[in-house]
């Protein structure tokens, strides 16, 4: 069941808002938001909403014994068992194909056969993120920087919870289940609903009016890399920029306006990324509940920062590539972590020696931009040949300065040109769904309804957010 849909739109999401806030208890509310997220997952899977509770009851209860035990060896064993857990299902599922697959092209690179069955494998939905929710609380209470929750209701419905089930943002089990053992959280408050109206259609119009509007010409241009003029490689790498910028961040305010209809408050995952003036700023702007887990329960756990200059670049480094293949299976999503690792290293390094002062604001701002779109040039080729190629075409390094545009069809041309010059306006200058002011008005209704009526009219093929394969 996907946000722009319109058995989403008109048939789970006013059932649900409806049996939320008709409940006149606030435990039977709590079941039924439970029941409702259950059945949001169910949708889409009837088979790995077991793997989902599993991995749920699983780390509830190692947490509860870890936060009782004293013995270090002891509680040691219990988080290992809650993290090897975690990684295995996350592992099986979603690299076992790829591991298989690399191990054979190695062996048949020594003239041996596959050595390893390919099996035919479907990645659960969502399991990067919920897993991930899941571990972080069981490491939580291990580290005594929280207190093991008292009840599994609360906790699983933090962990299932529909808004952030499929693709974030990636909550923390202390911002949410607090807000789910709060009385007040079940009482109606026409404020946040209305703000999260709001986020909920803005969200929904920049993946509808924006990000698939820009889908297709990427596609098309991705797809045929070696044929593609300079000048359409350069619209591509640009146009898949904002696609996934407003694609995922459109489903993340989507998110964040669903929690708020609940009075759940989700934190803030994308702050305008593409005007930052560093890479270490991007990542503070970017993706930003993953960024943040990635620093704490994977950097700080490397060392951090702590032991001197070369093992802070080498764990940023690792950092960077884990949270590349987090992405996917595929070298590409390491590739693309481990130059953002690099760029994060080389600027460390700059900062350490005092050279930040270098170069304007502005010049820093455009090469940051650059850097970022040359990143994704990787994120979005399906291997590195073309990776490589786009990049040498948009740097008219191929040997060509050819500037036809043939491989965008002339149906989702103008729609491709008016969605980029928008997306460029958005993206650069436009204040984010957060820094907007969202204060009843009949001039705002009536833009919101607009915006509503004409994404509801695209809404016609199944369109999922980008993020899902991740």
């Amino acid at each position: 069941m996907l946000f722009n849909s319109y058995v989403f739109i008109f048939v789970f999401l006013p059932i649900t808002l409806l049996g939320y806030y008709g409940i006149a208890s606030k435990k039977l509310q709590l079941w039924f938001l439970f029941f409702a997220s259950l059945f949001f997952y169910f949708y889409w899977s009837k088979t790995f909403v077991f793997l989902l509770l599993f991995t749920v009851i699983l780390d509830f209860y190692l947490a509860r014994i870890i936060s009782a035990a004293e013995e270090p060896r002891k509680r040691k064993a219990l988080v290992t068992i809650s993290i090897a857990s975690n990684l295995t299902v996350l592992g099986f599922f979603k690299y076992y194909n790829f591991f298989v697959g690399s191990v054979n092209d190695s062996a048949g690179f020594f003239g041996h056969a596959a050595v390893l069955p390919h099996l035919d494998i479907i990645l659960p939905i969502g399991v990067s993120f919920y897993t991930f929710q899941s571990m972080s609380y069981v490491i939580d209470v291990y580290r005594r920087t929280s207190s093991a929750h008292g009840r599994l209701l609360e906790f699983a419905s933090y962990v299932t919870l529909f808004p952030h089930q499929i693709s974030g943002p990636l909550v923390r089990h202390n911002v949410i289940v607090p807000q789910l053992e709060n009385p007040q959280t079940y009482f109606f408050h026409a404020e946040n609903f209305w703000e999260g109206i709001n986020f909920f259609i803005l969200g929904l119009a920049k993946k509808m009016l924006i990000a698939d509007r820009l889908s297709p010409p990427v596609t098309a241009i991705v797809h045929n890399m070696s044929v593609v003029s300079n000048f359409e490689a350069i619209l591509g790498l640009l146009g898949y920029t904002f696609q996934l910028y407003f694609d995922f961040s459109g489903y993340s305010d989507m998110a964040v306006g669903l929690g708020k209809m609940m009075n759940i408050q989700f934190p803030q995952n994308f702050n305008s990324p593409y005007k930052s003036r560093s890479i270490t700023e991007f990542w503070k702007r970017w993706h930003i509940t993953l960024s943040s887990w990635l620093r704490d329960y994977l950097y700080i756990s490397l060392g951090g920062n702590r032991f001197g200059a070369w093992k802070t670049y080498r764990n940023l480094l690792l950092t960077m590539a884990i949270g590349g293949l987090w992405h996917g299976a595929n070298w590409v999503y390491m590739i693309w972590g481990i130059y953002h690792g690099v760029l994060l290293a080389v600027e460390r390094l700059f900062k350490d020696r005092g050279w930040r002062g270098i170069a304007s604001a502005q010049i820093r701002y455009v090469t940051t931009f650059i850097a970022i779109c040359v990143g994704w040039a990787f994120f979005r080729s399906p291997d590195l040949a073309t990776a490589v190629l786009w990049i040498k075409k948009c740097f008219f390094l191929d040997g060509h300065m050819t500037w036809q545009v043939m491989d965008i069809a002339p149906k989702y041309r103008d729609r491709f040109f008016v969605a980029l010059g928008v997306a460029v306006i958005l993206g650069f200058f436009a204040p984010n769904t957060f820094e907007m002011k969202h204060r009843p008005s009949w001039q705002r209704a009536s833009l919101l309804a607009i915006l509503l009526l004409v994404s509801l009219l695209y809404m016609n093929e199944e369109s999922p957010f980008l993020y899902f394969q991740f």
